[in-house]
């Protein structure tokens, strides 16, 4: 079980860093329209103008698109459970000849065996493998992609040292930290 999809990207590429993101939204993506708007800033007909910006700020809410170009090397999706954290697998990656990789791992809709997608499968598992320098050995797709993912989340941890938030961002109770009051001008200050 999963799901694959291979586009060739035209935007810009600014960074090369690697964003976790909450499942849902990483979800989102599995989206052919969410993947075709993020791979290139030209429209095209088949999509309506608002709604193309509308996909647009919601990648650039995600941290996956900044001004116009694109603003990480993968995408890791993850989940929260109670106070814990779990990476989940999954990633969206950006080789180096320029084609975003998605795969869903749990995702159902495609299945080994009989896999329309297989002539991709494979090639894009490779890629990614190769340009991480993460040896393969398994014979099964499927258990290939698994453990490609699970070095890359080892890997990941591993030399991980800080996870950096937006203080401003975090909702706490019916209010978002650090936003600045406005004072009414008739006001006046008091000073301690």
């Amino acid at each position: 079980m999963c799901l694959l999809r291979v586009v060739n990207v035209t935007r810009p590429i600014i960074s090369n860093d690697i964003i976790l993101l909450r499942e849902d939204n990483f979800a989102k993506l599995r989206d052919e329209v969410y993947i075709r708007v993020l791979s290139s800033d030209k429209r095209g007909e088949e999509i309506s103008k608002s709604y193309f910006y509308f996909i647009v700020d919601k990648l650039r809410k995600m941290g996956l698109l900044l001004d116009n170009a694109i603003s990480f090397k993968a995408v890791i999706p993850y989940s929260i459970n109670g106070k814990s954290v779990s990476l989940k697998e999954g990633i969206m990656y950006i080789t180096n000849k320029k084609q975003i990789i998605y795969f869903d791992y749990y995702n159902s809709t495609y299945t080994c065996g009989n896999c329309s997608v297989l002539n991709n499968c494979i090639p894009s598992l490779k890629q990614i493998a190769y340009e991480l320098g993460i040896k393969i050995r398994d014979d099964s797709p499927n258990l290939a992609w698994y453990k490609l993912l699970e070095n890359i989340q080892s890997a990941l941890l591993e030399s991980s040292l800080a996870l950096r938030l937006k203080l401003g961002e975090i909702p706490f109770g019916d209010k978002i930290c650090c936003e600045e009051e406005v004072v009414k001008e008739n006001e006046s200050s008091t000073s301690l």
